[in-house]
């Protein structure tokens, strides 16, 4: 569900580039993106849950979670049914 993406992007990505002995340097990621990204990945895998459940699942804290779930619905991402929250029908996406 997105785990082995947080702990690569944790890990950072410095090394050798092509064996030549090139060092390069860690991108710039930016957090939120990150988090919200493990969100929509969650209640893709859970087909919905409550804010407590992804915060459980992903390990963002429960504040966050709120916040971030509260972007995603602004935006059309995400819809809140009674005590869950689930991606849209009709996901925003450029086609």
């Amino acid at each position: 569900m997105g785990t082995e993406h947080s702990q690569k992007d944790r890990a950072g990505s410095t090394g050798s580039a092509g064996g030549g002995g090139a060092t390069t340097t860690a991108p710039t990621l930016i957090g939120s993106v990150q988090r919200a990204l493990r969100l929509v990945e969650a209640m893709y895998a859970e087909g919905g849950a409550t804010a407590k459940r992804l915060s459980r699942l992903t390990g963002i804290p429960l504040p966050t979670v709120y916040h971030l779930l509260r972007t995603l619905s602004h935006e059309g991402y995400v819809q809140r049914e009674g005590g869950a929250f689930r991606l849209s029908d009709d996901l925003p996406l450029a086609s």
